[in-house]
């Protein structure tokens, strides 16, 4: 196993000690600091409710003692509004942005969670919506991710034929590679599997990608609903759930 391989592969195992990850890995976020220093922008933090929450928490955790939790009370009147956490990357590129997440029980959502968005700032500083990944809970438990973009030409896509499935109580690694300035690719994998490979999705419209996790959603029950985050990365070529950062 190369250094950069190794380094990878320790780091998502927990290690708190800063590591040379190579060049491909341009930031993560391993919450091990014990804060939410780690996540870089100018309003990191977003909050639609003071009954909403972004911690830092050792009740769960993939690698290491710690992780963020995100809570949203869940009864919003026709609204989908919830605690956001965002890292600004920078400039428009081909980037893979992934993360661990967990829902520890099954919930009845309406009409689904959206748990990581690619927005972009303006020069004005103003956060504007871009691609969205979503779970839509199942009648039988679980749920499917899906995707969305809040564009008339766009919306919900087609769930993939073999559906991605997510298991309440158990970590997923989610890891989603946009090119908007190739063709508009978006191609998106759920635990390692290659779950959607999108061609022509529209450009941000700004020229700075902001990566969000957060826990929006209108309704939920039982409520709260709580979901938790480590480990992520922005990287140049795929980490995976093996914490290998490889060429694809």
């Amino acid at each position: 196993m190369s250094k950069r391989r190794l380094a990878a592969a320790l780091w998502l195992c927990g290690c708190s000690d800063q590591l040379e990850l190579g060049s491909d890995l341009t930031w993560s976020a391993d919450t091990e600091s014990a804060d939410l220093s780690q996540w870089v922008a100018p309003d990191a933090v977003q909050l639609p409710s003071a009954d909403t929450s972004v911690e830092v928490t050792t009740e769960q955790w993939h690698g290491g003692r710690h992780a963020v939790k995100l809570v949203n009370p869940a009864n919003w009147d026709n609204e989908e509004r919830g605690p956001e956490l965002l890292h600004d990357v920078g400039p428009l590129g081909d980037a893979y942005y992934s993360a661990w997440f967990l829902l520890p029980v099954d919930h009845q959502i309406e009409p689904s969670l959206t748990f990581l968005q690619l927005k972009s700032r303006d020069a004005t500083g103003e956060l504007l919506n871009g691609e969205q990944l979503q779970l839509r809970s199942l009648p039988s438990g679980g749920y499917v991710l899906q995707v969305f973009h809040n564009n008339a030409g766009f919306l919900l896509e087609p769930v993939a034929a073999q559906a991605p499935l997510v298991t309440a109580g158990s970590w997923f690694h989610v890891e989603a590679r946009f090119q908007p300035t190739s063709g508009g690719k978006l191609r998106v994998w759920l635990n390692g599997s290659l779950s959607y490979d999108l061609d022509g999705r529209p450009e941000p419209t700004a020229a700075d990608v902001v990566f969000d996790v957060c826990n929006v959603v209108e309704s939920a029950s039982p409520a709260p609903l709580t979901l938790f985050v480590d480990d992520a990365a922005v990287s140049a070529s795929r980490v995976g759930p093996l914490g290998h950062l490889s060429f694809d």
